[in-house]
């Protein structure tokens, strides 16, 4: 029988002494553990190779020595964005839309979970340099759905990836935030969809299930609500987002 916790409504035991709930934990600690080894992997061998090559009591060696290390940081951040990426694609790692348990136990939770242990540390690694391509192709293998004609600001923040679909000529602004989960008494899981010819204001955020049509303009610092759908060729700002203006102006022409 399912037991609740005192004080919370609606959510059950984050985890218990079970063997689906041990196993559980086990492989929230040991898939990502195991990732970051295989990306790590190569940069030690790479480097204990050259160091028996190396004669670091020379000067020439120790500049040698300085670039390969800069050249193995970036080596670094490539293996240690894409290896976490590779996991998620192959696995086909992700939860499913609905209404779920916070709970260990619960098979999308889990999922989610894993998800993001891989997710969020690749994520931050590769934003250490404004290398917008492979940040691109990065959230595409995990899941982000995007028009080739659109373009991300580099500095934004896409929390579930796979709960997103962008259309064509959009343009998501700087420090924007876009969510497709929210942690209430459940944990809700809904598709966030953006529409052709869009423009997303810097700084705004953006919540679950929300659905921008298309040609629509956000104002910056906007906050769009669950659910909220803004209507196609209008102007919306504020927090929450309300209609301010409708668009006189098709901002294709600003990819020209």
């Amino acid at each position: 029988m399912t037991r609740y916790r005192d004080g919370y409504k609606g959510g059950v035991d984050k985890y218990d002494f079970s063997l689906t709930s041990i196993s559980r934990v086990f492989l929230l600690l040991s898939v990502p553990l195991l990732a970051y080894i295989i990306g790590l992997l190569p940069i030690v061998m790479s480097l204990l190779f050259f160091i028996r090559l190396l004669d670091l009591t020379r000067y020439t060696h120790i500049v040698v020595f300085t670039v390969l290390l800069v050249f193995e940081f970036l080596f670094l951040i490539i293996l240690e964005t894409f290896i976490p990426a590779l996991f998620i694609r192959v696995s086909r790692l992700k939860a499913d839309e609905g209404i779920h348990d916070i709970s260990i136990k619960d098979w999308n939770f889990f999922k989610y979970s894993l998800y993001y242990l891989l997710y969020r540390p690749s994520l931050k690694l590769i934003s250490i340099f404004p290398l917008l391509p492979l940040r691109i192709r990065f959230l595409k293998m995990v899941g982000l759905k995007i028009g080739k004609s659109s373009v991300l600001a580099g500095s934004e923040l896409i929390h579930d990836p796979y709960m997103l679909e962008i259309g064509e000529q959009t343009l998501i602004g700087g420090w924007s935030q876009i969510a497709g989960h929210l942690g209430e008494k459940k944990l809700i899981l809904k598709k966030v969809r953006i529409g052709d010819n869009c423009l997303i204001g810097g700084k705004s955020f953006i919540m679950p299930g929300a659905i921008i049509e298309d040609d629509v303009t956000l104002a910056l610092n906007s906050v769009v609500l669950k659910d909220q759908v803004l209507e196609k060729g209008k102007v919306y700002g504020g927090s929450p987002a309300k209609e301010i203006g409708k668009n006189k102006k098709d901002i294709s022409s600003t990819f020209i």
